[in-house]
């Protein structure tokens, strides 16, 4: 059920961006795959497959929404957060971020409820539907 998840996410994503939410006009959505570099605790780097769930491109705006899904009982915490806003850094930097978008079955942890930054969204299965 974890792609086809994504997939509602990605088509809810066009919708409501086609409409303004996320204060530019979505064109077009898919996915992201790539590769990312990590460092682990002594310093060694070790380049990983990476994925990001969903990528709305505005080709008006040149900008674009990221986000990720999570089709799982167990609350989304901090560390999806920060994978998600790491491997943004991988796209291109011919489009400027607008937005992180996150859609979670089994909603959010308390963590999520300290996050100031105005550029994040929180999506539950009841928002989309």
């Amino acid at each position: 059920m974890g792609s086809v998840f994504e997939e509602m996410c990605r088509y809810f994503t066009l919708e409501q961006g086609v409409q303004g939410r996320f204060g530019n006009f979505i064109t077009n959505t898919g996915n992201w795959w790539g590769t990312e570099v990590i460092k682990n605790s002594n310093g060694e780097k070790t380049v990983q497959s990476a994925d990001i769930d969903v990528i709305a491109i505005s080709e008006v705006d040149r900008s674009f929404v990221a986000g990720e899904c999570k089709f799982k009982n167990e609350k989304m915490d901090k560390n999806v957060y920060e994978t998600l806003v790491r491997r943004t850094r991988n796209i291109s930097g011919k489009y400027k971020l607008q937005k992180y978008i996150f859609f979670s079955l089994g909603g959010y942890t308390e963590w999520f409820d300290t996050v100031t930054d105005s550029n994040v969204i929180l999506f539950t299965l009841e928002d989309m539907y």
